[in-house]
């Protein structure tokens, strides 16, 4: 019997091709700390991490150095990492109706930070033009997930990041569900 898995929004299965390999053959073969010395499976391990940084690079079509491309071990914690280290007390912070646990949690344990949800419509996405009025003067960060991996909708970041960039507020597209899938142009 074949198998059909259709949810790949929640976890992707099976894995790209080559990715297994990839990874046994790092940790059987490499398995160094990156950059933290000079022997040669550790010059190996900066080589691999480069190769990863300058293909994300082109992924994403960044216009920064590959070494400002930043590896997290997950979704989760890059917007951990993102929220965390941006947001403080007093500060605001906008995301979609159609936020991830994985950026709702984090933002509510964080003390003093307040936050506002753009509008979907009824297929669960942002409407665009309801972003602009909710931005206040404290207002730090956006951040929105492009695909949800709940009903499967893809959000017009295009849009959004236009709205931030106007207002100079960084915005953080959590892209886990779509690249490579999707095009994302930074």
């Amino acid at each position: 019997m074949d198998i059909v898995y259709l949810d790949n929004a929640a976890t992707s299965f099976p894995k790209p091709a080559g990715m297994s390999a990839r990874m046994k053959d790092y940790m059987d073969n490499i398995g160094a700390t990156i950059n933290r010395s000079v022997y040669a499976s550790a010059a190996d391990a900066g080589l691999v991490a480069l190769s990863l940084r300058e293909r994300a690079k082109r992924l994403f079509n960044f216009n920064e150095k590959a070494t400002h491309v930043i590896i997290t071990p997950g979704a989760t914690a890059g917007l951990n990492f993102i929220i965390k280290g941006l947001l403080r007390a007093g500060e605001h912070c906008i995301v979609s109706s159609m936020e991830h646990n994985a950026v709702m949690r984090p933002l509510m344990q964080l003390d003093g930070v307040e936050f506002s949800r753009i509008p979907c419509d009824g297929e669960g996405r942002i409407i665009p033009n309801t972003l602009e009025p909710l931005i206040r003067p404290n207002t730090r960060l956006v951040i929105m997930a492009h695909g949800s991996n709940v009903c499967g909708t893809v959000q017009d970041a295009e849009a959004v990041g236009k709205v931030c960039k106007k207002h100079n507020i960084p915005f953080a597209l959590d892209a886990a569900q779509t690249a490579g899938h999707y095009p994302v142009d930074f």
